[in-house]
């Protein structure tokens, strides 16, 4: 897999079409050679299953030809222009022929002729594998007015065909050669035809490509849509790139419209955290001024100690078993309970008061507590304020015609 930000993402060496056209290429050449093998292959197996066949073939063929010869009048001053080009034009073909005279088709050309027969002779036939086939040229009734030393049915020559494989194998690369040439034309014409074919089919591919690369970009705007020029794949394409555009483009809407709300909604925070801040404050600041007032109250009139209550009551019991030996303690008695009261009330008053100390205390660390919580909230609601401007401007740069150009 190939990383994303690699650079040579969208070289034009990388480009489809560059590859399409060298895979193309490639192509028609590995046939090219594939063609050209076979048509070895063929050479070959020609040879070896039909070799004999075809030197048999050429020998009656040839055969044919000297006796044609043969019958006209001064065959053998005929036989010596014509048995070169004979050579030639088989061997033209990938065959070696050769026409060996009999003794006595000798002697009577040299009696009759006055030169010395020669026909096509093997002497230089070249080393290799070959097929081979020859035919044995017997004289008819004709042949006796140039071989008259000859009869009817003698052999008046020999004629030998050989078939070699490296003569087929000549003939193919000369094949090759000239089909290679047709060939390299003909690929290189393809590739041209099919670079031009896949440019013009390519073209709404390349659109397509511009469009999503506008959409790659950093806050790419989402109003660029594809034109639909065709209807087969690449027109799908563009038409299901469109639709997805346009499900993108309700869904920024309907983050804008939600964003909105969010806004209204934090608008709404914000007031009520504002007065809720007010009346903290007010609060907090109201029960720490209490809360001084009672503490300064409390240094200006001093709290009755333990010991002035158990003092007062070592006092009273005191009194109260001296007014025993005494006889009439009427009145005293009845200020003595009096006194137990007050000092009842005193303690009762004094546990009440610790009480209120105690609650205004703890009631002043919780609204130090609640007010914490408020600047809390604060600051959670200058980062909620934060994002939704964030948001705002992503929005507004992603939705149709708000994004700068």
């Amino acid at each position: 897999m190939i990383d994303q930000n690699s650079p040579s993402i969208g070289r034009f060496d990388k480009s489809f079409l560059v590859h399409m056209i060298r895979d193309f290429f490639v192509v028609l050449v590995i046939v090219t050679a594939v063609e050209f093998s076979l048509k070895a292959g063929l050479v070959y197996y020609n040879y070896h299953f039909n070799g004999a066949e075809e030197a048999e073939a050429v020998a009656e063929d040839l055969a044919d030809n000297v006796i044609s010869i043969m019958r006209n009048e001064g065959g053998p001053v005929a036989a010596r222009t014509m048995y070169p080009i004979l050579e030639e034009n088989w061997s033209n073909l990938g065959y070696a022929i050769a026409i060996e005279p009999a003794p006595v088709t000798v002697r009577s050309i040299e009696e009759g002729f006055d030169f010395t027969p020669r026909g096509i002779p093997a002497d230089n036939w070249p080393e290799g594998r070959f097929k081979t086939h020859q035919i044995d040229i017997v004289a008819e009734d004709f042949c006796l007015a140039c071989h008259y030393q000859a009869s009817v049915g003698e052999v008046l020559g020999t004629v030998i065909v050989r078939n070699y494989l490296y003569r087929d194998f000549a003939i193919w690369f000369k094949d090759v050669q000239l089909s290679g040439i047709l060939a390299t034309g003909k690929i290189l014409l393809h590739s041209l035809l099919l670079f031009l074919i896949l440019r013009a089919r390519m073209e709404p591919l390349l659109e397509l490509r511009s469009v999503v690369s506008n959409l790659a970009r950093a806050y790419g705007r989402l109003d660029h849509r594809a034109e639909i020029h065709t209807s087969d794949e690449f027109g799908v394409l563009a038409r299901d790139l469109n639709l997805f555009l346009d499900r993108i483009t309700g869904i920024v809407s309907e983050l804008d419209t939600v964003l909105s709300k969010v806004v209204v909604a934090n608008d709404d925070i914000i007031a009520v955290q504002g007065n809720l801040r007010e009346t903290v404050d007010d609060v907090v600041t109201g029960v720490r001024q209490l809360e001084r007032n009672a503490m300064l109250s409390a240094k200006r009139e001093p709290r009755l100690s333990n010991e002035w209550f158990d003092a007062v009551r070592h006092s009273i019991a005191a009194l109260d078993e001296k007014l025993k030996k005494v006889d009439d303690t009427t009145d005293a008695a009845e200020l003595l309970e009096t006194l137990r009261q007050v000092v009842s009330n005193a303690e009762a008053q004094t546990q009440t008061s610790e009480a209120i100390y105690t609650k205004l205390a703890d009631l002043g660390d919780q609204s130090e507590t609640l007010k914490a919580s408020t600047l809390e909230m604060t600051r959670l609601e200058e980062r909620l304020k934060g994002i939704i401007e964030t948001c705002g401007t992503l929005v507004r740069r992603l939705k149709p015609g708000d994004a700068k150009k």
